[in-house]
Protein backbone atom coordinates (compact mmCIF):
# COMPACT_ATOMS: atom_id res chain seq x y z
CA UNK A 1 0.00 0.00 0.00
CA UNK A 2 1.33 3.39 -1.05
CA UNK A 3 2.60 5.22 2.04
CA UNK A 4 3.32 2.90 4.45
CA UNK A 5 6.66 1.92 5.71
CA UNK A 6 7.52 -2.15 6.30
CA UNK A 7 10.54 -3.07 7.68
CA UNK A 8 11.66 -6.17 9.34
CA UNK A 9 14.64 -6.97 11.78
CA UNK A 10 17.02 -9.67 11.43
CA UNK A 11 18.77 -9.56 14.67
CA UNK A 12 17.74 -8.95 18.16
CA UNK A 13 19.42 -5.45 18.06
CA UNK A 14 17.42 -4.40 15.03
CA UNK A 15 14.46 -5.20 16.16
CA UNK A 16 14.79 -3.02 19.47
CA UNK A 17 15.91 -0.24 17.65
CA UNK A 18 13.84 -0.41 14.71
CA UNK A 19 10.44 -1.09 17.09
CA UNK A 20 11.56 2.51 18.97
CA UNK A 21 11.85 3.62 15.57
CA UNK A 22 8.52 2.29 14.31
CA UNK A 23 6.49 4.20 17.43
CA UNK A 24 8.65 7.78 16.84
CA UNK A 25 7.60 7.37 13.50
CA UNK A 26 5.15 10.20 11.99
CA UNK A 27 4.58 7.86 8.94
CA UNK A 28 2.45 4.52 9.57
CA UNK A 29 4.95 1.32 9.81
CA UNK A 30 4.20 -2.25 9.63
CA UNK A 31 6.54 -4.25 11.60
CA UNK A 32 7.00 -8.14 10.55
CA UNK A 33 8.33 -10.08 13.38
CA UNK A 34 9.84 -12.83 12.57
CA UNK A 35 8.59 -15.71 14.71
CA UNK A 36 11.34 -18.17 13.53
CA UNK A 37 13.67 -15.80 15.15
CA UNK A 38 12.45 -14.80 18.25
CA UNK A 39 14.29 -17.57 20.23
CA UNK A 40 17.80 -15.75 19.00
CA UNK A 41 20.08 -14.50 21.59
CA UNK A 42 21.73 -11.52 20.75
CA UNK A 43 23.46 -8.21 22.31
CA UNK A 44 21.46 -5.02 22.74
CA UNK A 45 22.81 -1.73 23.72
CA UNK A 46 20.19 0.51 25.10
CA UNK A 47 22.26 3.60 24.98
CA UNK A 48 23.33 2.85 21.37
CA UNK A 49 22.70 5.46 18.34
CA UNK A 50 21.02 3.70 15.87
CA UNK A 51 20.98 3.97 12.30
CA UNK A 52 18.25 5.26 9.74
CA UNK A 53 15.23 2.93 10.27
CA UNK A 54 15.28 2.06 6.33
CA UNK A 55 18.73 1.49 5.44
CA UNK A 56 20.13 -1.12 4.39
CA UNK A 57 23.42 -2.67 5.93
CA UNK A 58 26.36 -4.88 5.10
CA UNK A 59 25.85 -8.18 7.18
CA UNK A 60 29.02 -9.36 5.69
CA UNK A 61 31.20 -7.87 3.22
CA UNK A 62 32.59 -9.99 0.29
CA UNK A 63 33.74 -8.96 -4.01
CA UNK A 64 32.40 -12.19 -5.73
CA UNK A 65 28.47 -11.82 -5.39
CA UNK A 66 25.54 -10.09 -3.12
CA UNK A 67 22.93 -11.58 -1.68
CA UNK A 68 20.02 -9.38 -0.43
CA UNK A 69 17.93 -10.28 2.32
CA UNK A 70 15.34 -9.36 4.88
CA UNK A 71 14.09 -10.18 8.54
CA UNK A 72 15.23 -14.30 8.86
CA UNK A 73 16.26 -14.93 5.45
CA UNK A 74 19.37 -12.81 6.72
CA UNK A 75 20.93 -15.11 8.85
CA UNK A 76 20.36 -18.29 5.75
CA UNK A 77 22.43 -15.82 3.68
CA UNK A 78 25.14 -15.25 6.45
CA UNK A 79 25.23 -19.21 6.80
CA UNK A 80 25.51 -19.38 2.47
CA UNK A 81 28.42 -17.09 3.00
CA UNK A 82 30.41 -18.62 5.82
CA UNK A 83 29.59 -22.50 3.53
CA UNK A 84 30.88 -20.01 -0.18
CA UNK A 85 33.86 -19.01 1.68
CA UNK A 86 34.84 -22.33 2.66
CA UNK A 87 34.73 -22.99 -1.24
CA UNK A 88 37.14 -19.69 -1.68
CA UNK A 89 33.80 -17.38 -2.88
CA UNK A 90 33.74 -14.23 -1.41
CA UNK A 91 29.96 -13.10 -0.70
CA UNK A 92 28.88 -9.88 0.55
CA UNK A 93 25.11 -10.04 2.20
CA UNK A 94 23.20 -7.07 2.68
CA UNK A 95 20.75 -6.90 5.07
CA UNK A 96 17.71 -4.80 3.50
CA UNK A 97 15.76 -4.10 6.65
CA UNK A 98 13.24 -2.29 4.72
CA UNK A 99 10.64 -3.29 2.55
CA UNK A 100 9.21 -0.33 1.70
CA UNK A 101 10.75 1.84 0.98
CA UNK A 102 13.53 -0.14 -0.40
CA UNK A 103 17.25 0.82 0.07
CA UNK A 104 17.97 0.95 -3.84
CA UNK A 105 21.16 3.24 -3.45
CA UNK A 106 22.68 0.26 -1.11
CA UNK A 107 21.79 -2.09 -3.42
CA UNK A 108 23.05 -0.72 -6.04
CA UNK A 109 26.06 -0.36 -4.46
CA UNK A 110 26.72 -3.21 -3.22
CA UNK A 111 25.82 -4.85 -6.95
CA UNK A 112 28.44 -2.49 -8.81
CA UNK A 113 31.14 -3.80 -6.47
CA UNK A 114 29.95 -7.36 -6.59
CA UNK A 115 28.46 -7.33 -10.09
CA UNK A 116 25.99 -10.25 -9.20
CA UNK A 117 22.96 -9.63 -7.40
CA UNK A 118 20.63 -13.11 -5.58
CA UNK A 119 17.79 -11.87 -3.67
CA UNK A 120 16.37 -14.08 -0.93
CA UNK A 121 13.00 -13.41 0.75
CA UNK A 122 10.35 -15.71 2.48
CA UNK A 123 7.64 -14.71 0.51
CA UNK A 124 6.57 -16.25 -2.91
CA UNK A 125 8.88 -15.38 -6.05
CA UNK A 126 6.58 -14.73 -8.00
CA UNK A 127 5.35 -11.02 -7.53
CA UNK A 128 7.29 -10.74 -4.61
CA UNK A 129 9.81 -8.25 -3.33
CA UNK A 130 12.79 -9.99 -5.27
CA UNK A 131 11.15 -9.37 -8.23
CA UNK A 132 10.76 -5.89 -7.66
CA UNK A 133 14.43 -5.62 -6.41
CA UNK A 134 15.71 -7.34 -9.63
CA UNK A 135 13.62 -5.50 -12.08
CA UNK A 136 15.35 -2.18 -10.54
CA UNK A 137 18.64 -3.20 -9.89
CA UNK A 138 18.61 -4.58 -13.72
CA UNK A 139 17.57 -1.47 -14.67
CA UNK A 140 20.15 0.69 -12.69
CA UNK A 141 23.16 -1.81 -12.58
CA UNK A 142 22.62 -3.29 -16.39
CA UNK A 143 26.13 -2.39 -17.89
CA UNK A 144 27.79 -3.28 -14.42
CA UNK A 145 26.03 -7.44 -14.05
CA UNK A 146 27.75 -9.83 -14.82
CA UNK A 147 25.00 -12.38 -14.82
CA UNK A 148 21.14 -12.29 -14.37
CA UNK A 149 20.04 -11.34 -11.15
CA UNK A 150 18.67 -14.74 -9.43
CA UNK A 151 15.47 -14.60 -6.76
CA UNK A 152 15.09 -17.48 -4.33
CA UNK A 153 11.81 -17.30 -2.21
CA UNK A 154 8.85 -19.30 -1.66
CA UNK A 155 7.35 -21.12 -3.98
CA UNK A 156 4.32 -20.23 -6.27
CA UNK A 157 1.59 -22.36 -4.09
CA UNK A 158 -0.14 -21.49 -0.93
CA UNK A 159 1.92 -21.31 2.22
CA UNK A 160 2.05 -24.86 4.04
CA UNK A 161 1.01 -26.05 7.25
CA UNK A 162 3.90 -25.71 10.18
CA UNK A 163 5.05 -29.47 9.40
CA UNK A 164 6.02 -28.60 5.78
CA UNK A 165 7.18 -24.90 6.06
CA UNK A 166 11.06 -25.93 6.11
CA UNK A 167 10.96 -27.35 2.87
CA UNK A 168 8.63 -24.76 1.47
CA UNK A 169 10.83 -21.76 3.00
CA UNK A 170 14.25 -20.99 1.67
CA UNK A 171 17.25 -23.04 2.96
CA UNK A 172 21.09 -23.42 2.99
CA UNK A 173 21.18 -25.87 -0.11
CA UNK A 174 18.43 -23.52 -2.68
CA UNK A 175 20.64 -20.66 -1.36
CA UNK A 176 23.97 -22.44 -2.08
CA UNK A 177 22.55 -23.19 -5.95
CA UNK A 178 21.54 -19.94 -6.59
CA UNK A 179 25.16 -18.66 -5.71
CA UNK A 180 26.61 -21.72 -8.14
CA UNK A 181 24.22 -20.49 -11.11
CA UNK A 182 24.85 -16.91 -10.68
CA UNK A 183 28.73 -17.03 -10.09
CA UNK A 184 28.61 -19.77 -13.38
CA UNK A 185 27.92 -17.29 -15.83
Amino acid sequence: VAGLKVVSPSNASDAYWMMQQAIQSDDPVIFFEPKRRYWDKGEVTTDAIPGPLHKAVVAREGSDLTLAAYGPMVKVCLEAAAAAQEEGKSIEVLDLRSMSPIDFDSVQASVEKTRRLVVVHEAPVFLGTGAEIAARITERCFYHLEAPVLRVGGYHAPYPPARLEEEYLPGLDRVLDAVDRSLAY
